[in-house]
């Protein structure tokens, strides 16, 4: 019964949180065109010219955006088939599969230590995350670099992705995105339907 009541709990949370674009988060690779505030414009491969919110989207990130520049977003369709809300935004040039490594980040670390841990939420303090990851470590996530509404979002007991750099200590990371588990592209009751 409380397996039932937390699943339900997290799908509600999910769509409170997202709304009906949990259910269409998708990935568009493509090339930058233009950049301005937090608005991208970027052609797709399949030739789609969209206009991107870049909003939920770390600074940092924002800012490294030049046109020309291949990248992969992630994130939901607009109002308009020409309008997309992104989520997360990933360089080519720093996307091990495609060809690329970690640079442009002024702490970076060679592209061997780019690594995604999965785990869950325990608290959050500001820009700090603690989370316990599925391997039991206990981790102090730095959440700079991610944008402020996807830290705002993130609950206790939630399940999370990380994709980021390890740390000095072993219990430290710093994060470059979050994905929450029930953006994921799969149902976010699906491990506990049962």
């Amino acid at each position: 019964m409380q397996k039932i009541l937390v699943a339900i709990v997290a799908i509600a949370l999910g769509l409170a949180l997202a709304g009906p674009a949990a259910a269409q988060s998708q990935n568009v690779h493509g090339q930058v065109q233009s950049v301005q505030g937090t608005q991208l414009t970027f052609r797709s491969d399949d030739g789609r010219v969209l206009t991107v919110d870049m909003t939920a989207v770390g600074q940092e990130i924002q800012q490294a955006l030049a046109p020309g520049m291949g990248v992969t977003i992630t994130g939901s369709a607009g109002a308009s088939p020409t309008q997309m809300t992104a989520q997360y935004i990933q360089q080519d040039s720093s996307d091990p599969s495609r060809g690329g490594t970690i640079v442009g980040q002024p702490t970076a670390q060679p592209s061997a230590d780019w690594q995604k841990v999965h785990g869950t939420v325990q608290s959050v303090s500001g820009t700090t995350l603690m989370m316990k990851a599925d391997d039991g470590r206990e981790l102090t996530v730095d959440m700079s670099a991610v944008g402020q509404n996807i830290q705002q979002a993130l609950q206790q007991g939630m399940g999370v992705t990380l994709a980021g750099f390890a740390g000095a200590a072993a219990n430290q990371f710093t994060a470059q995105f979050i994905q929450q588990d029930s953006s994921a592209g799969a149902p976010a009751a699906s491990p506990t339907t049962k």
